[in-house]
């Protein structure tokens, strides 16, 4: 096991540790702030990203890119560390059973710089992992993305969260052509799910998903095979910073992938 790896699993592990007490005692839904990013923060939001800080901090020279802190650290750091401390709050706040962490380390300004990174699911404990030398697990076993090519059998996840009804309009020529269009509530996980195959692809083209959200799970994703763009079919390249949104197209394999990206400019 890598240094990393070892850091970056304790901390999913405080992560879970701090959940389960939250969720326990009922204490998670406080409001304590406001985030780097502009959302509500949660107690348990505070509390899990202190825990994710205090783990990742012993490796050293490492800059924190996180949701609620915001960035600190040296620009010039060999590391930089993307945290959402926990993907899907809205979904922890009424019991939803559907939220995760999740964290990647980057070497260098670019989400293709991304060297490892961790996904874990906070109510089945399942852990997403995988680094750029390797290949992504799932609680330790390869996974792969799927190898569905048609829309018409594909199962896609579509985040229509606070959109305009012109960017709903535009996505009707894919979500027409798909078996079954769903969302989950935390684009991370959901991403997860698109690396091992259990949906076909994934669209968030609002121009409004965060580095926090996918930094790790978009590592975990190419890594079991699945391929990513923005709308367009072009690479995406978001700034690693706090306020950065963009949009992102992912699919399985490339043949659907480019069908999904053909539908959308279309729209």
């Amino acid at each position: 096991m890598t240094e990393w790896e070892s850091l970056l699993k304790e901390a999913a592990e405080r992560v879970q540790d701090v959940r389960d007490r939250l969720l326990v005692s009922q204490e998670g839904n406080e409001e304590v702030g406001e985030g780097a990013g502009g959302d509500t923060t949660m107690r348990v939001d505070k509390e899990a990203e202190e825990e994710i800080i205090e783990v990742v901090g012993q490796k050293g020279d490492v800059r924190l890119v996180a949701e609620e802190k915001g960035e600190s650290g040296p620009k010039d750091a060999r590391w930089t560390v993307v945290i959402d401390p926990i993907d899907g709050s809205s979904n922890f706040s009424r019991q939803i059973p559907f939220y995760c962490t999740s964290i990647a380390v980057l070497e260098g300004d670019t989400l293709d710089d991304a060297s490892h990174a961790i996904v874990r699911n906070l109510v089945s404990g399942d852990v997403y992992y995988a680094e750029a030398a390797g290949y992504a697990t799932k609680n330790g076993s390869e996974i792969h993305s799927s190898r569905v090519t048609e829309l018409r059998e594909a199962m896609v996840g579509v985040d229509l969260s606070k959109t305009s009804l012109a960017i709903v309009e535009s996505l009707n020529p894919l979500i027409s052509s798909v078996r079954r269009q769903l969302h989950f509530g935390a684009n991370a996980l959901e991403t997860c799910f698109l690396a091992e195959g259990k949906i076909d692809g994934f669209a968030d083209v609002r121009g409004k998903i965060r580095v926090m959200d996918m930094a790790a799970a978009y590592l975990i994703g190419r890594q079991a095979g699945a391929v990513f763009s923005d709308r367009e079919g072009r690479p995406v390249k978001p700034t690693i910073s706090v306020k950065e949104r963009f949009s992102i197209v992912g699919a399985g394999n490339k043949t659907l992938h480019g069908k999904m990206v053909e539908k959308l400019k279309a729209g």
